[in-house]
């Protein structure tokens, strides 16, 4: 599975703000930060901001903070946002693939598929957060 630039750019920006849990950071700072477009960073927030992930307040002291709990927060929930993610891509084909549509690879691709869809559904910005900070005392 692909994930497109704008669901990587929001799993990037949520984990930045995750790991900095509290503090509220402008737009700008997250934009130079991650080395993102602010106007495309902009963007995301907007929406990050519509779907209550996200809460924005200006000002001096304002910024960006996640509002909802990191563990209730999954990547299939940040994802399915920008992405339709329960469509049936076909992996060989730009071609919808599903149980009357079958590539060739249609059967023995259920299986990863199912982990993966398990990975996007089960993990957290609690489980990114934990990796990053085990990440940052191992280097």
């Amino acid at each position: 599975m692909q994930l497109s630039s704008t669901a990587k750019y929001t799993i990037q920006i949520l984990q930045f703000l995750a790991n900095n849990t509290g503090k509220r950071y402008s737009s700008t700072h997250i934009a130079n930060e991650l080395n993102i477009s602010h106007k495309y960073l902009t963007k995301i927030m907007t929406t990050l901001t519509k779907e209550n992930i996200t809460n924005s307040t200006k000002g001096k002291f304002g910024g960006f903070i996640i509002t909802k709990p990191l563990k209730d927060i999954t990547i299939f929930d940040i994802v399915q946002i920008f992405e339709d993610i329960e469509k049936q891509q076909c992996i060989l084909y730009d071609t919808r693939c599903d149980v009357d549509n079958r590539c060739a690879l249609h059967d023995k691709w259920q299986k990863p598929k199912c982990a993966i869809d398990n990975f996007f559904t089960q993990t957290t910005l609690a489980d990114l957060n934990k990796l990053t900070t085990l990440a940052i005392h191992i280097e």
